[in-house]
């Protein structure tokens, strides 16, 4: 018989297992688990032996995988990671009562209980379920192929169908690891998501980047590499981090360097719809061009912005700032972030209850009214659109601003938090700055300078 038959046949039998696997038992687990991250709940885990191993590796995954920047983070407790207090019970009492003792002096009503059994007969395990129970906790088991006992004293119960236990833990650690993931992303998708809708985004990239030329003569500026990738791409994994999925991108000067690098948006896990401008239609009239797709409230990122912003903070204040205006009235909220060059960006005059009073695209020096410029991240709603006049060049720091400040239509300032790192890397000096600051980003820094043109 070769060496490599009985692996074979191992992992024969542990995909056929897998297949088996219980999907609507799966699914449940993980809206379990969602609710109790929506709430605010404690999550423990436990397990005997193997299975205590797989408990503490799902508090791994659950509380460092699962995170959601901008997002409170799951609550999960292994109940078998604190030796000195599993020794004290089994010594004192007895080790049967070892995690149910700890659940009961760390649990509240409404928290969430996993438990971990392949024979599902581990009789500290089963104590822990009951305690769970008595204490009004929900109930998860992850068990062998026919459940044991545990299978019945759990709200829902996930069975791993394979006979050898070495294969029943096998296939614990492939439910923890895609339990994450589906928790992950149910937990992005909700991250952004008001009032029953995920946010959209657009990047504004149809530019020519003339300040940056001789580098854009047969590129677009979004593709110029920062930190060894294009620099649109960190753009877009950042929109993703916040379960953002659908970005609109328009196109106009090398359209092609954009396409052919992120075609469809597969490559970085997103779905990227392209408007192509013949003509530039200005910051403006590009978003207006894409009004089917803006058709909720989305995000709007400047093409040669680079950040780490809390987008997540940055919408929530945005969505309080709505809740009390009438419903479906148009609305903004732009990122503000202080500046240096108060000539060369558009700066705006903030009101104590966060409205935007003034705004003018890079005053003259005698005419300098504040220190606070537009980023080129905004959060809008989709009724700004009706104020944006058809036709080429419509920009918004010259043309939409103050057309709607003038109108009366609310738009609020965000001044972003300091440690926030903010660069236009559209010169070719701030693109050099930007190639030794961005890989150091995560150092606090206060870096920004707001919107340059062009």
């Amino acid at each position: 018989m070769s060496h490599t038959e009985p692996f074979d046949r191992y992992i024969v039998e542990l995909r056929d297992a897998l297949a088996k696997l219980d999907r609507g038992a799966i699914a449940d687990v993980v809206s379990e688990l969602l609710c109790a991250w929506r709430e605010g709940r404690t999550v423990f885990f436990a397990g005997n032996g193997g299975s205590a191993a797989t408990a503490a590796h799902f508090v791994v995954d659950m509380t460092k995988t699962a995170m959601v920047p901008g997002c409170p983070p799951l609550r999960a407790i292994s109940l078998t990671d604190n030796l000195p207090s599993l020794t004290a019970w089994a010594n004192d009492v007895s080790y049967d009562v070892a995690m149910s003792e700890r659940l009961r002096a760390l649990a509240s009503p409404g928290d969430v209980l996993v438990a971990i059994s392949c024979s599902g007969t581990s009789r500290n395990v089963l104590r822990a379920v009951q305690t769970a129970r008595a204490l009004g906790l929900r109930t998860i088991g992850l068990s062998g192929r026919d459940g044991g006992s545990l299978k019945d004293m759990v709200d829902v119960c996930v069975c791993a169908p394979a006979a050898w236990i070495g294969q029943q833990e096998d296939i614990h650690m492939v439910l923890d690891h895609a339990i994450t993931l589906a928790l992950r992303d149910a937990m992005l998708a909700e991250s952004t998501r008001i009032d029953g809708a995920a946010v959209r985004a657009m990047i504004l990239a149809a530019g020519e980047g003339t300040r940056l030329r001789p580098l854009t003569d047969t590129c677009a500026k979004a593709v110029l590499p920062v930190g060894g990738k294009p620099a649109m791409e960190h753009v877009l994994e950042w929109l993703r981090s916040y379960g953002i999925r659908d970005v609109a991108v328009n196109l106009h000067h090398c359209p092609e360097s954009i396409t052919d690098r992120f075609g469809g948006g597969e490559r970085v896990e997103m779905r990227l719809t392209y408007s192509r401008e013949p003509e530039l239609l200005g910051t403006a009239g590009g978003v207006l061009a894409m009004r089917s797709f803006l058709d909720r409230r989305f995000v709007l990122v400047y093409g040669d912005v680079l950040t780490d912003l809390d987008l997540g903070e940055l919408v929530r204040y945005h969505a309080a700032k709505v809740a009390a205006l009438p419903a479906g009235s148009p609305a903004l909220t732009m990122a503000l972030s202080k500046t240096t060059r108060p000539t060369e960006v558009g700066l705006a005059d903030v009101a104590d209850d966060g409205r935007i009073r003034r705004f003018v695209e890079k005053p003259s020096r005698d005419a300098v009214f504040s220190d606070l410029a537009h980023a080129g991240i905004l959060v809008l709603e989709p009724g700004i659109l009706d104020h944006i006049p058809a036709g080429k060049g419509v920009d918004f720091g010259c043309d939409v601003f103050p057309a709607l400040l003038e109108r009366g239509v609310p738009m609020f300032g965000w001044p972003i938090p300091k440690g926030t790192y903010l660069a236009d890397y559209g010169s070719l000096e701030a693109y050099a700055r930007a190639q030794v600051e961005w890989p150091a980003r995560r150092c606090p820094r206060d870096v920004g300078h707001g919107r340059a043109g062009g």
